[in-house]
C-alpha cells in the first residue's frame, strides 16, 4: 500500500489577475510546511520561482495531470492564518479584486534577523494571565459601557469627547483618546487583544501616549507606514504570540494578528485616510466589519461625529450609538448668522468680531486658525475675464506657490513671468481662492507681534505650547496646543462647501468638529462663510438632521452609501463585454457611461443595490480574472475595478 500524498494549497504571491486562486503543489518527503508558511514554488510561465503562502494541506487534488514539487519553505512561521486568509477572500469577493493583493497590503516583507530575534524569544512563550490594571475613569461615560461595546459580535458608534486632557508626564492628548484607553484596559484584564486602526501619523502619537497609561510597553505594538520595515515586521510577529496586545496603527493595522481578539476600534472612520489607495480598494470600516464576522469580536466606530456610513447603520439598527452624558464642546459661532458685523474694518479674510475675539484670546494663549488649501493660492484667473490661468506649456493649471514669486504650473513646474490670457488677451491674473502661504500673509500683518506657526503636509507639527500664537493649518494638519487652544477661527467654509465632491458636506463637518474638539471648553470657535443649516448644526453641535437630510437626498439619488458603486475602466473592448454581462444578469444594476478616459480606455460606473452585491461584485471579479487571460501580461490592457469609492462620481462632475 502506497503511503497517503501529500499536498500543499498555495496561493501566489502574483498581481497577475488570472492567476488568482489556489494551486496544488507536491511536497517531497522530508519537507515541511505548515499552514500559513510562506513558500516558494514553481510556476510553468515563469523560469524564476514564485513566492506564496500554504492556506491548506490535502492528500488529494483535483489536478488531472502531474503535479509540480513544492520547491522551498522561506519560513515555518504562520504569517498567514487561516483568519486572515478567510478574510482576504472575503475583502478580494466584495471590491471584486484578488486575495493576494490583501495579502500583499496585511502582511509586511520578511526579515530574517527580527524572525530569528523573535523566535528565539518566543520559543518558551505562555498565555499569560489578565493584565491587572484598573479601569481609567472616563467623565461622561458609564464604567459598565466598555465591557458592553466589547461583548462579541457587538457593532457600537462611539461619540467622542471634545477638549485636550493632560498625561502624567506632563503631555497633552485629546480628550477623545480617553475612551479608546478605557477600552484597552477592559480588554486587557479580560486577558484579550484589541485593534485600534486611525487615520493619520498624526493620531499614532496622540493615541500612543494616550495608551501608555493602561498598556505597559510590551504589550503595546505600533503599525504605522512611517515606521522601518523591519519594525513593522517585527510588530507583526508579536501579534502572532499567544499574549494580550494592544495594536494600534492606521489602515493597514486592521489585518494584523492579535491573540484572543477582543474588538476592533476603527477612529474618525470618515477620514479619506481609511480608504485604501491600491488594490482592491477596500476601507477600513468594512475591513472591520468582514473581520467581525470570522472572528467573532467586536467593532466600535469612534468618532466625533458619525461617517454618513455609519449613521445609515445608526438609523437602521445595525450599530448602536453611544454617546457622553457631558460636554467639553467649545462655543461655536457663525460669523454669517451674526448680527452687527462691520466687515470694513476687520483685516484680511476675517470679520471684525472673529478678529476682535483673537485679538483678546491671544493675550491668553494660542489660536487656531484652519485654512482650506496649501499653497499660496489655490488657482489664479484673468483679472478681466475671470477664465482659468493656465500653462502655455501644458495646460496645466497655474499657481502662486509663494508672496512674490510668478506663476507656477502645477504640472509640469515651469514658471510663467509673460502670461497672457488665451480668452482676452490680459495679463493680469489674480487669486481664485487663499492657500495656506496667503492666509500667513495677510493674518499675519494684522498681528505683527505674535508668533506665528505653519502646520500643513510640508510642516508637519505635532503639538504647540500654552504660549500666544498664531497656529495657521489645513485641515486635517491642525497641531495639538497645551491646554486647548483659547479660540479657533474657521476660514473658507463657502470653498469647503462648494468643491466638486460628493462627500464636500462631510467633510466638512469633520474637519471643523475636529477643529473645534482642540478648543478649551471655555474658547470660542469663529465659523466663516456657511449659512443656513450647516452652519445651525456646526453652532448647535447636533447633526442627526442634517445627516438625515444629506441621507436622503442620496437615497434618492441613488449615490453612495443609500446604493454600492463600481467603476469599471479599461479597454473599449473589454469594458463592453461587462456593461453588457451587467445588463443581462442583474436587471437593478444601473450602470452609467461610458466615459472616454483619453489613451485608448473608456470608464462606466455599475450601480447595484445591497441586496444584489454580493453576486454583482463576485461576477465582476469572476469577469476580470477571465478577460485577463485575453491580455495576458500587457498592464495597459486590463480592466481596472473600484468598487465604493464616491471619488469615481467626482470626476464625473468635472467632465
Amino acid at each position: 500500500m502506497s503511503p497517503p500524498r501529500r499536498i500543499a494549497q498555495v496561493i501566489l504571491d502574483t498581481r497577475l489577475p488570472q492567476l488568482d486562486r489556489v494551486f496544488d503543489y507536491e511536497l517531497l518527503d522530508g519537507v515541511v510546511a505548515p499552514i500559513g508558511a510562506k513558500v516558494k514554488v514553481p510556476l510553468r510561465s515563469q523560469k524564476s520561482l514564485s513566492s506564496g503562502y500554504v492556506v491548506g494541506l490535502s492528500d488529494s487534488t483535483d489536478h488531472g495531470g502531474k503535479l509540480a514539487a513544492l520547491a522551498e519553505v522561506t519560513t515555518a512561521v504562520p504569517l498567514l492564518s487561516p483568519e486572515l486568509w478567510q478574510l482576504a477572500e472575503s475583502i478580494a469577493n466584495r471590491q471584486a479584486g484578488s486575495a493576494a493583493d490583501v495579502l500583499r497590503l496585511a502582511i509586511p516583507p520578511r526579515y530574517v534577523r527580527v524572525e530569528k530575534k523573535w523566535l528565539e524569544g518566543d520559543e518558551s512563550a505562555q498565555a499569560i494571565a489578565p493584565h491587572q490594571v484598573d479601569l481609567p475613569v472616563v467623565e461622561g461615560y458609564e464604567a459598565e459601557v466598555w465591557g458592553d461595546l466589547l461583548r462579541p459580535q457587538g457593532r457600537s458608534a462611539l461619540y467622542q469627547s471634545h477638549g485636550v486632557v493632560g498625561t502624567l508626564d506632563g503631555g497633552s492628548v485629546p480628550r477623545a483618546t480617553q475612551s479608546v484607553s478605557a477600552l484597552a484596559a477592559a480588554a486587557l484584564r479580560a486577558g484579550s487583544s484589541l485593534v485600534v486602526v486611525v487615520p493619520t501619523w498624526r493620531d499614532i502619537a496622540h493615541y500612543q501616549d494616550a495608551l501608555r497609561a493602561v498598556a505597559s510597553e510590551d504589550q503595546l505594538s505600533i503599525l504605522q507606514a512611517e515606521g522601518s520595515p523591519s519594525e513593522r515586521y517585527g510588530n507583526y510577529l508579536r501579534g502572532l504570540s499567544p499574549r494580550p496586545v494592544v495594536v494600534l496603527g492606521t489602515r493597514h493595522a486592521v489585518f494584523a494578528p492579535a491573540w484572543n481578539l477582543a474588538g476592533i476600534v476603527v477612529v474618525d472612520d470618515a477620514d479619506s485616510a481609511h480608504a485604501e489607495p491600491l488594490s482592491p480598494y477596500a476601507h477600513t470600516r468594512d475591513v472591520a466589519l468582514l473581520r467581525q464576522q470570522i472572528e467573532k469580536c467586536a467593532v466600535v466606530f469612534a468618532s466625533l461625529l458619525p461617517s454618513l456610513s455609519v449613521k445609515r447603520w445608526i438609523d437602521q439598527g445595525y450599530v448602536v450609538a453611544h454617546a457622553p452624558s457631558v460636554t467639553y464642546r467649545a462655543q461655536v459661532i457663525p460669523t454669517e448668522l451674526s448680527v452687527g458685523m462691520d466687515r470694513d474694518q476687520a483685516p484680511a479674510r476675517l470679520p471684525s468680531q472673529a478678529f476682535r475675539a483673537a485679538k483678546e484670546a491671544l493675550s491668553q494663549g494660542p489660536v487656531l486658525v484652519q485654512v482650506f488649501r496649501a499653497g499660496y493660492s489655490s488657482g489664479l484667473a484673468c483679472a478681466s475675464c475671470q477664465e482659468r490661468g493656465l500653462c502655455k506649456l501644458c495646460h496645466g493649471p497655474l499657481r502662486i506657490v509663494s508672496e512674490g514669486q510668478h506663476p507656477l504650473c502645477t504640472w509640469c513646474g515651469v514658471p510663467d513671468a509673460a502670461w497672457r490670457c488665451a480668452a482676452c488677451s490680459g495679463r493680469e491674473l489674480t487669486p481664485r481662492g487663499r492657500g495656506i502661504g496667503r492666509t500667513i500673509s495677510d493674518i499675519g500683518k494684522a498681528f505683527p507681534t505674535v508668533p506665528v506657526v505653519r502646520s500643513d503636509g510640508e510642516n508637519r507639527v505635532l503639538e504647540v505650547s500654552s504660549k500666544p500664537a498664531l497656529v495657521i493649518a489645513t485641515r486635517g494638519a491642525e497641531p495639538l496646543a497645551e491646554g486647548g487652544y483659547r479660540a479657533a477661527l474657521l476660514l473658507d467654509g463657502a470653498a469647503m462647501l462648494s468643491r466638486e465632491s460628493l462627500g464636500a458636506l462631510e467633510d466638512s463637518l469633520h474637519a471643523w468638529e475636529r477643529a473645534i474638539s482642540l478648543v478649551h471648553s471655555t474658547g470660542v470657535a469663529y465659523l466663516m462663510d456657511v449659512t443656513d443649516a450647516p452652519a445651525l448644526a456646526v453652532a448647535s453641535g447636533r447633526y442627526e438632521h442634517l445627516l438625515a437630510h444629506e441621507l436622503s437626498e442620496r437615497s434618492a439619488l441613488r449615490l453612495p452609501p443609500a446604493i454600492r458603486l463600481a467603476s469599471v475602466s479599461g479597454p473599449p473592448h473589454l469594458v463592453v463585454q461587462v456593461r453588457e454581462r451587467m445588463g443581462e444578469m442583474f436587471p437593478a444594476v444601473d450602470v452609467l457611461g461610458p466615459v472616454d478616459m483619453g489613451g485608448g480606455s473608456i470608464r462606466i460606473i455599475v450601480r447595484f443595490p445591497y441586496a444584489d452585491a454580493h453576486l454583482v461584485t463576485g461576477e465582476l471579479r469572476a469577469l476580470r480574472n477571465k478577460l485577463a487571460l485575453s491580455y495576458g501580461r500587457n498592464p495597459t490592457q486590463r480592466l481596472r475595478i473600484v468598487v465604493d469609492d464616491p471619488d469615481r462620481l467626482d470626476a464625473l462632475l468635472g467632465e
